[in-house]
């Protein structure tokens, strides 16, 4: 039972930075971050990311739209108003291992800790729940565009990983 638990996440593991490498990707952003995982986490085949945000009254793609606005955000603070201009020649291709930010790093452990402690395969609410409880950040700032309090969607979250 313990083989199989640990193959299944195995795989997931896999799929999940896959996936986070190319929401990064997608996104312009060259280092993956707790955004970009949280994003990942809608492509895990339990499906419960997304049933988390639709308790919420959300889902991937309005994620996705706040973390976009963040980014912009943050460039017409800095004075970039039209990102037409940056260079796309900067954004080169990755290549070895894929290396998380470190909020994104410290939500992966805790998903997976979680899940360990309760002997069960890790699971995308896991990943919501972690990344929900970074305070500052990106991820942080898209849930609040969202109007979702961080401690409702932890909430959501746990519902769904004991459903």
């Amino acid at each position: 039972m313990m083989l199989t638990r640990g193959w299944r996440d195995m795989r997931s593991m896999k799929r999940l930075f896959a996936e986070t490498e190319a929401e990064a990707d997608r996104l312009g952003d060259r280092e993956p971050g707790a955004e970009h995982l949280l994003l990942a986490s809608f492509s895990l085949p339990d499906g419960t990311s997304r049933r988390v945000f639709e308790r919420l009254g959300s889902d991937r793609d309005a994620l996705r739209e706040a973390i976009t606005r963040v980014h912009r955000d943050a460039l017409a603070a800095a004075g970039i108003g039209d990102t037409t201009s940056v260079d796309t020649a900067l954004r080169r291709p990755r290549s070895g291992p894929l290396h998380l930010s470190a909020p994104a790093r410290e939500a992966f452990r805790e998903a997976t800790a979680v899940a360990k402690a309760g002997r069960r395969p890790f699971t995308g609410a896991d990943i919501v729940r972690a990344v929900a409880g970074v305070e500052h950040g990106t991820a942080a700032r898209a849930l609040e565009i969202l109007g979702l309090e961080r401690s409702d969607v932890i909430d959501a979250a746990r519902a769904e990983a004991r459903a």
